[in-house]
């Protein structure tokens, strides 16, 4: 029976190798347009020896039939409040045919299982050659956060499948351990949520008081005065980038929102006009282009303060900025 089975599933591989791709495409392109950051998603297809290990030890007399994970995807998620946001993603985007959620109403010892895990299949009205010879095949999906993920990861390593497994003496400690990685997926979404109600906050102070607003600079309050300030720029670039300028503006003694606001109205129109003589991109771009919200602080700073110029690790030298000083506003 096992050397049929064997030669079944080596046909069906395949299929399955084609599931995979379609449904990692779904997925991936589901998440950037929901805007849903994750840490990773992993995807595998079931060894043959898995598989047949499986069929024995459960006995299983339709194996392609029973068993829904010989292709599995996991989706590891940064926070709590990702998961039912990816269940949502999940719902639209296939048929569920079974879920067992192991996060809520999981006690805490528990947690090194903790995910939720899904089956399912695609869309039945998907039809064509594309789909045809994979959209009846079950597959599972897990979601997880990172350190739910971390900790399964650790009591897999330690062998420990389930309560019995672990010697008594040190069951204390092993549930313990798992409790730390419970706070931390908490404490990550309270400061989550904190990070959000603090950048709305942000702001609310910049559209009224803008000007006599002495709010520290940091990264939150940069890229919430970014948006503010210039609407109609692209605001793209990453947090490196944006920590290297705040480093900068530290290293150069401005500490408030309120300074770096005075000096990019005192050098707006030098700015406008280094632009319009040097715009960003190819020499060969018929486009006219724009400098993101980020370039518009950072050349403005270059220009109109010498001690921020100095501190830059773009190459200032051959860029002429003193030809721009005539345009600063002096107030």
């Amino acid at each position: 029976m096992l050397a049929s089975t064997q030669q079944e599933f080596e046909i069906k591989r395949p299929l399955y190798e084609s599931l995979c791709e379609e449904a990692l495409f779904i997925i991936k392109g589901s998440l950037t347009r929901e805007s849903i950051k994750v840490n990773k998603i992993e995807s595998r297809i079931k060894e043959y020896d898995s598989f047949a290990e499986k069929i024995e030890r459960k006995e299983i007399l339709s194996p392609f039939e029973e068993i829904n994970d010989i292709l599995g995807l996991r989706i590891v998620c940064l926070f709590l409040s990702d998961i039912p946001k990816i269940h949502k993603i999940i719902n639209s985007a296939f048929t569920i045919l079974e879920e067992d959620n192991k996060i809520d109403g999981s006690n805490v010892e528990s947690f090194g299982y903790m995910s939720l895990h899904i089956i399912v299949k695609m869309k039945d009205n998907l039809s064509g050659p594309r789909y045809d010879y994979i959209k009846e095949l079950r597959f599972e999906i897990q979601v997880r956060t990172m350190a739910m993920d971390s900790w399964a990861n650790i009591s897999h390593y330690l062998d420990y499948k389930s309560e019995n497994d672990i010697p008594s003496d040190l069951k204390r400690d092993f549930h313990a351990l798992s409790g730390l990685f419970y706070v931390a997926d908490k404490h990550f979404e309270m400061f989550f949520k904190s990070k959000k109600e603090n950048t709305a906050l942000i702001i609310k102070k910049l559209e009224h008081t803008l000007s006599n607003t002495e709010e520290e600079i940091n990264i939150d309050s940069l890229k919430a005065y970014m948006k503010f300030k210039f609407p109609n720029r692209l605001h793209k670039m990453g947090a490196s980038s944006i920590s290297d300028v705040i480093n900068q503006l530290y290293n150069s003694r401005y500490r408030y929102i309120n300074q770096i606001d005075e000096k990019i109205d005192q050098a707006s129109e030098a700015f406008l006009q280094y632009e319009k003589d040097h715009p960003p991109g190819s020499e060969n771009s018929k486009k006219k282009q724009q400098y993101a919200d980020l370039g518009v602080i950072r050349i403005s700073l270059d220009i109109i303060d010498e001690n921020f110029r100095k501190l830059s690790s773009y190459d200032t030298e051959t860029r002429e900025y003193e030809n721009y000083q005539k345009y600063i506003k002096t107030l």
